[in-house]
């Protein structure tokens, strides 16, 4: 007669981990749970929560095995007596696994454990209750279960499972001891499935495991799945072009071309790039999708914390700045979102694309790069010039000469500052304003009253701040150290400071100040003349009007 043949057993389920140095990617879980059970000090409850594909199950029937195990309770179960084996079988009859999401009734809960927790192990030394999906119970189930787990016999060991621990009531999670399964790096992943190929006798490229380890997202059945799928697409040996096939991923040069031609703002080259993509029959979200991830593994490598994954991207992520991939990120996930609610993905895509070409990237270098400019220009102060009669072109005063008065040709008074050119005026109203920019920051309340005055650009190191009120002058005056060093720091070079009072024109800021009140349209009949010299003296503190009260 012949011999039944074995059935065969996916990769997943053959490669699965028997012992705590098995499990990788999760070395904090697996050190903490042989050192209680090497120090006979393990708990009667567990929860176990991260993402799917990571261990958590694996390393419950391990913990299981450890705490069964003939020479247990020890951190390195045999893996050769009965109880180990029945429980790599999942046909143990102490250790009992529960899937809550198909269980999720209170009479279903109370007959499985409540009912079950009280009776002694039939063969083992615990009896394990190991529940998947645990957040999938209802509320009620959580209630009946709640005063069982708290207290349960000496030879119960609970063991919750779930990929949502946000969803447990707060009194189910403060009666177990907590552990996170965090989702593997790629890296990690792809020496997994180097070391599962190698076992397997399967002839796989580095660059192929690289892209399913990336498309597994963090899971380690994931990926093993991922490679059973590819060896049997690939029937010989794996290569990336066969694993891209597989899994529809674009070309990584198509990624690099459509890339380059967005960094350097180039229509042609980013329509050529398009026109191939579209060619490849890639849909728009499979464009953006790999677009957004290229973008943040330069962003992740300008900031310095990762590495880019080929000589080509590296040189293309150095090429701009980590807050350009940054912008460019964002930009990726919002057209992702309106793809969802456009009838046309292909006109969305194209239309977000070039409308990047437009946009700038990185808006504190064009800051920067404003700021300057402005500190260049400002730093200029040209000779005053004068215009001779007859004369085409303005020529520079001479030394000593008088420059005649625009208006009755009368000079200007010892104490006001000459009329200062129209050149000079925009430079003097460009250091103010990056003056009051810089005050700001430190003294808002300064800046405020800074606003009602102007900057007038007198000698070369001497410069003059106009007030209406001299109370504002007054205050000015007593910060001037403070004043001089921030236009030192805007024009390069030291200046010294005068506040006077006199006509104010036009402010840096662009507002009038509050002392620039228009002439009202009617007079107040009940306004008095000002003729008392300290009630002259008041409103030249507090602006205001003086009015005649009639006694009643």
């Amino acid at each position: 007669m012949a011999l039944e043949k074995t059935p065969y057993v996916g990769l997943a389920r053959k490669h699965r981990p028997q012992r705590f140095e098995e499990i990788i990617g999760q070395e904090a879980v697996s050190t903490t749970l042989r050192n209680a059970l090497e120090e006979k000090k393990t708990s009667h409850a567990y929860l176990f929560f991260g993402p799917r594909g990571v261990g958590k199950t694996t390393t419950a029937r391990v913990l299981a095995k450890a705490l069964n195990c003939r020479s247990g309770p020890a951190p390195s179960p045999c893996g050769t007596c009965d109880c180990c084996r029945e429980i790599a079988r999942s046909s143990a009859i102490d250790v009992l696994e529960l899937d809550a999401a198909t269980h999720t009734q209170v009479d279903r809960i109370r007959e499985m454990i409540i009912e079950t927790v009280s009776l002694s192990p039939s063969r083992d030394r615990f009896k394990v209750f190991i529940i998947d999906e645990v957040h999938m119970l209802s509320i009620a189930s959580f209630n009946a279960l709640l005063k069982t787990l708290e207290e349960p016999p000496a030879h119960v060991v609970f063991i919750l499972a779930t990929t949502d621990a946000g969803k447990l009531p707060a009194t189910i999670v403060s009666r177990c001891q907590r552990f996170r399964f965090r989702p593997l790096p790629a890296e990690t992943l792809a020496e997994h499935l180097k070391q599962v190929c190698k076992a397997e006798g399967i002839r796989a490229e580095p660059q192929a495991l690289q892209l399913l380890a990336r498309a597994a997202g963090g899971s380690v059945r994931d990926a093993v799945s991922l490679l059973e799928q590819a060896h049997a697409y690939a029937e010989d040996a794996l290569s990336a072009a066969k694993a891209r096939e597989l899994l529809g991923a674009l070309p990584e040069e198509l990624l690099l071309d459509t890339s380059r031609a967005i960094l350097a703002k180039d229509a042609a080259a980013l329509a050529a790039a398009l026109g191939r993509v579209f060619d490849e029959g890639a849909d728009a979200a499979q464009l953006l999708r790999g677009l957004r991830e290229r973008f943040h593994e330069a962003h992740l490598y300008r900031l310095g914390v990762a590495q880019v994954p080929d000589a080509d991207w590296k040189s293309c992520a150095e090429g701009a700045s980590a807050q350009t991939f940054a912008y460019l990120v964002q930009r990726s996930q919002k057209l992702l979102e309106s793809l969802r609610f456009s009838d046309s993905p292909r006109l969305t895509l194209e239309a977000g694309l070039y409308g990047l070409l437009e946009e700038a990237h990185d808006l504190s270098d064009w800051v920067r790069r404003l700021e300057a400019l402005e500190r260049r220009l400002a730093s200029r102060s040209p000779d005053p010039v004068v215009e001779e009669p007859g004369a085409g072109e303005p020529q520079p005063a001479a030394s000593g000469e008088e420059v005649a008065s625009p208006a009755g040709g009368q000079a200007a008074p010892d104490d006001a500052p000459p009329p200062a050119p129209a050149h000079l005026e925009r430079a003097a109203e460009s250091v103010w304003f990056s003056v009051l920019r810089e005050v700001e920051r430190d003294k808002p309340m300064l800046a405020q009253e800074l606003r009602q005055g102007t900057l007038a650009c007198g000698e070369e190191n001497q410069w003059r701040v106009l007030f209406r009120r001299s109370f504002s002058a007054e205050r000015a005056k007593n910060h001037q150290k403070f004043l001089e060093d921030k236009i030192r720091e805007a024009v390069g070079r030291p200046v010294r400071l005068d506040f006077a009072v006199g006509p104010v024109g036009e402010r840096a800021s662009g507002e009038p100040s509050a002392g620039d009140e228009p002439e009202p349209r009617w007079k107040d009949p009940e306004q008095a003349p000002v003729e008392d010299p300290d009630v002259k003296k008041v409103l030249d503190v507090f602006p205001g009007r003086v009015r005649r009260i009639k006694k009643k």
